[in-house]
């Protein structure tokens, strides 16, 4: 698989996984929401450097 194809569904994955969680607010107490979107901000956050460090890598 190539570095793009990676990066791509490396997107597609964290996507729909950052989509499931949203969906998991629902069922929570509001009070516990902040400690999901403080998970969600740090993976995000780590995945966005990830595809970045991709992106900057010479080929």
């Amino acid at each position: 698989m190539n570095p793009e194809d990676q990066a791509q569904a490396l997107a597609e994955q964290t996507l729909r996984s950052t989509r499931e969680r949203l969906e998991s607010l629902e069922t929570l107490p509001t009070a516990e929401h902040v400690a999901v979107f403080d998970s969600l901000h740090q993976e995000l956050s780590g995945v966005l450097g990830a595809l970045d460090r991709g992106a900057n890598t010479p080929e």
